[in-house]
């Protein structure tokens, strides 16, 4: 039971941060990027508890270091701090003419802000003590996880779209797979 009521308050977060980028990815925004090549495996389908994607190797492993064995505070700071760098990457590699640059900036600020009531959430929620977590309170936690992700993607659909009517063909494959589709099939 000790080691039950150790890893729940994590459950929540790794949940929520699962859905957030599970819901980005749905809706073609770009997910927060892992700092290790084998991070995060979205085809790879759900995870042993249903509740987000299966990590591979190290990372996602609880135990075996990398981000899921992170303090949960330390969680949410890396999580925003991965999405705010994936953001400045993708801007860079969208290649932006002039007239785009400012609709990017409108969109990229709409995605920061967000993140970071995003991060606010789950730094209000990562320093209950354990013990204390029951089920009401993970409840509670898990609704207020998904509230925050329901008004980040109603604060940057306009935005969004702005942006993407004014993209090119080439550009808007580029931010509809933001990390490319992947090995090409054998033949």
């Amino acid at each position: 039971m000790a080691a039950m009521e150790r890893w729940l308050p994590a459950l929540g977060v790794a949940v929520g941060l699962g859905l957030m980028t599970v819901a980005m990815v749905a809706e073609g925004q770009p997910a927060p990027e892992p700092s290790a090549p084998e991070a995060v495996s979205p085809a790879a389908g759900p995870g042993p508890d249903g509740g987000g994607p299966r990590m591979r190797h190290g990372w996602g492993r609880h135990g075996q270091g990398g981000f899921w064995t992170l303090a949960p505070e330390q969680r949410c700071k890396e999580g925003y701090a991965r999405e705010a760098g994936f953001l400045a990457y993708l801007g860079a590699k969208l290649d932006l003419t002039a007239p785009q640059q400012p609709l990017w900036d409108k969109y990229h600020q709409a995605m920061l802000d967000s993140a970071g009531k995003q991060r606010q959430v789950c730094l209000d929620n990562a320093g209950a003590p354990q013990a204390d977590v029951t089920a009401l309170a993970r409840r509670d936690h898990m609704e207020k996880f998904l509230t925050a992700r329901l008004d980040a993607l109603h604060a940057t659909r306009a935005p969004l779209e702005a942006l993407y009517q004014s993209l090119t063909p080439e550009q808007r494959a580029l931010l509809d797979h933001p990390r490319g589709r992947g090995p090409e099939p054998r033949r």
